[in-house]
């Protein structure tokens, strides 16, 4: 009996303490709260730090911290991937544009099938306005497509892969960032303001991957974007649908969009050649009543000196005497 009353009260004594700490924790106020970015060696995590009046706190872990945290797993298995890879060991350089050896892709006869979404996602590249499609332009092959942005715009890549190549680039690019990806493309990212992966970096699609500017031979803010395979260029329009935002492709099956390469998507280099060609055949000009040295160079896209050099019989001191009718060779 008196081990019954024993139970009895310990049980009766249990349920007021509690009582009592459900009550307390019930009655518990928020005396402070603030979102937080906290940095532990190379991860950052997001979260709310909670305070309450009996001083005690609570860390509630942002989604933005699990997402991040779903990126850095994906990106250590793309890492391993990449390692094991002939794609990012063979014919790579973080110093030389471009690394592989003379291509003939413009005679090529067999197709070439892309996975477009091997071990990635894809992300839009700027598409408020195209500008300068690709194609010929000022007598000379534009090999990318350029896209309207402000300065300081935010770069992003469009598919997932490892930066090649991410630093200035004196022949016209500026600051370039060039991405390989598992599909063995590569996508180019010109006149940037300031770049903010380095070379080797694994990136997923949509990571940031620098800032919109001018630098370079540009002609105002925009994005220069370039895809190649093995050094070549193609029109990125051949694979992106930039009205739509959306990938094109030959064929689409389980959850893969397949592009199949062929000599038509190279075809331009074909024309470069015959341009050049041309360019390169013997030209001459006969002089006529008005004419001069200067006024022939600018006519043929040409200089004096070089006119001078394809006739050395002319000399700067008898260039006032040149007669109506006098034949001279400008190419």
């Amino acid at each position: 009996m008196k081990f019954m009353k024993f139970i009895n009260l310990s049980f009766l004594k249990c349920l007021i303490l509690l009582q009592a700490v459900f009550l307390n924790a019930q009655t518990n106020k928020i005396l402070f709260s603030k979102d937080l970015k906290v940095k532990s060696d190379s991860t950052t995590h997001f979260g709310t730090l909670l305070l309450y009046d009996d001083f005690s706190s609570e860390w509630i872990v942002s989604s933005k911290s699990n997402e991040i945290s779903k990126k850095d797993s994906l990106r250590d298995a793309l890492r391993k991937i990449s390692i094991k890879s002939d794609v990012f060991t063979k014919y790579w350089s973080n110093t030389r544009l471009f690394p592989y050896p003379k291509q003939d892709l413009h005679n090529m006869i067999d197709s070439v099938e892309i996975n477009l979404t091997k071990n990635s996602g894809f992300h839009l590249p700027p598409n408020d306005h195209i500008f300068s499609p690709f194609g010929w332009r000022r007598n000379r092959q534009h090999k990318g497509i350029d896209l309207d942005l402000n300065i300081g715009d935010t770069l992003r890549s469009a598919f997932s892969g490892k930066v090649r190549f991410a630093d200035f680039n004196n022949g016209g690019y500026g600051n370039l960032v060039i991405v390989r990806h598992f599909n063995g493309l590569e996508t180019y990212y010109a006149h940037q303001d300031k770049l903010l992966v380095q070379p080797n970096d694994i990136v997923l699609a949509g990571d940031v991957i620098g800032l919109g500017g001018e630098t370079g031979r540009a002609l105002g803010p925009h994005l220069h974007f370039e895809v190649r395979y093995k050094d070549v260029a193609f029109d990125s329009q051949n694979i992106i649908d930039y009205e739509k935002g959306i990938l094109k492709s030959s064929t689409n099956y389980n959850n893969k969009s397949i592009y199949y390469l062929t000599k038509s998507d190279f075809s331009w280099v074909d024309v470069n050649n015959k341009r050049a060609a041309a360019n390169n055949k013997k030209k001459y000009y006969k002089l006529k009543s008005g004419d001069y040295i200067g006024k022939v160079a600018v006519k043929y896209k040409t200089t004096v000196k070089k006119i001078l050099k394809l006739n050395p019989k002319l000399k700067l001191k008898n260039l006032n005497s040149l007669q109506i009718g006098q034949v001279i060779r400008v190419r």
